[in-house]
């Protein structure tokens, strides 16, 4: 409900039953199985094509030189989307994701936000149609050419899910690789082992979203009264589920406050699955659809990058600072580094 009015529609959170199954069912085909190795070779071509302008100056803001449009890039290649257009999209997006994660906004952020959303709507609704038409093989395609309960979704079904696609994909991938590397890098020893043996990337990765979850909480509503640690939460309540504090229980990880690749009990195998032992992509029914998606991602840009930026470290005088609090990440990350030419 708190992101209906941005997103156009009901999100997949909200939905349950089998409109939820239906519907999840069509968003988890594009990122996933065969759908998802046929873009693996996009990811990387994005990744390096954005990445070519810094090499070499041998400097690059990861957040917002590359963690940022790469994210968008590669959502838009997915939802079939013009590239082109992505500084546009971009910053409709960003109106959305600012409604949806803001605690408080103030009337006239909340009129931007509100504007970003009608204008996206409006860029989306005339491709929405030449997809109903001419449907090709993206997400776009595929949710104007399926139905539910034997009728195609409308227009305003299938907006709100591609907005909440962008959303979801978007704004916390760029998080994800700055914090990857800002933790080896604290962690030279383990940034040295990552380099030495790629086969542990995806535990640096797994570890990374336990440690430090680029969204960090998920609002749930009350069904009815009920009581935590003797504190009654009333019916229609909102809750906020905090991930971020789960991830660093101590009766679920020895040294939480410890960022450790080798964690014997991590599982960064099923670190992207519904059995994770972190809540880095929630759980249950409504777990994050994009996991595969993200680790395929995350993965597939850490190791294009890593061989490419050798002696990587902090660019002189930068000072960390994070901010968000729905979603959470770097503002910035500056680095230095000798560039590594030659690599496919």
């Amino acid at each position: 409900m708190r992101a209906e009015p941005v997103v156009r529609g009901p999100v997949l959170a909200q939905m349950t039953g089998a409109e939820h199954t239906a519907k999840r069912k069509i968003v988890v085909r594009c990122f996933t199985g065969q759908a998802l190795q046929d873009r693996l070779r996009a990811i990387h071509a994005n990744a390096v094509e954005l990445m070519a302008p810094f090499l070499p100056r041998g400097r690059v803001d990861l957040v917002n030189d590359f963690g940022k449009p790469f994210a968008v890039h590669v959502t838009l290649d997915v939802l079939g989307l013009d590239r082109k257009d992505w500084q546009q999209v971009a910053a409709w997006h960003s109106g959305v994701a600012e409604f949806i994660t803001s605690p408080a906004l103030t009337p006239e952020r909340r009129r931007h936000c509100m504007e970003c959303a009608e204008q996206l709507e409006a860029y989306l609704v005339p491709v929405i149609e030449q997809r109903r038409r001419r449907p090709g093989e993206d997400l776009i395609s595929q949710l104007c050419t399926a139905e539910f309960d034997g009728v195609a979704m409308s227009n305003r079904d299938v907006t709100a899910l591609i907005i909440n696609v962008l959303a979801a994909s978007t704004e916390p991938a760029d998080k994800t690789l700055a914090l990857l590397f800002k933790h080896l890098i604290d962690h030279p020893e383990q940034l040295a082992q990552v380099r030495q043996d790629p086969n542990l990337l995806p535990a640096a990765i797994a570890e990374t979203l336990r440690f430090t979850p680029p969204v960090q909480l998920i609002p749930r509503q009350a069904e009815k009264d009920t009581v935590f640690a003797g504190t009654t939460v009333p019916a229609g309540a909102t809750v906020f589920c905090m991930i971020g504090a789960a991830n660093r229980d101590p009766g679920a990880f020895t040294s939480p406050d410890t960022f450790d690749i080798h964690r014997p009990y991590l599982g960064a195998a099923r670190s992207f699955t519904a059995a994770a032992r972190h809540l880095s992509f929630g759980t249950g029914l409504h777990q994050c659809v994009g996991a595969a998606f993200a680790r395929a991602e995350t993965e597939t840009v850490a190791a294009m990058l890593l061989p490419r930026l050798d002696q990587v470290r902090y660019s002189p005088g930068f000072r960390y600072r994070e901010t968000g609090l729905y979603t959470r990440g770097p503002v910035a990350l500056p680095l230095d580094f000798t560039p590594v030419h030659g690599l496919g």
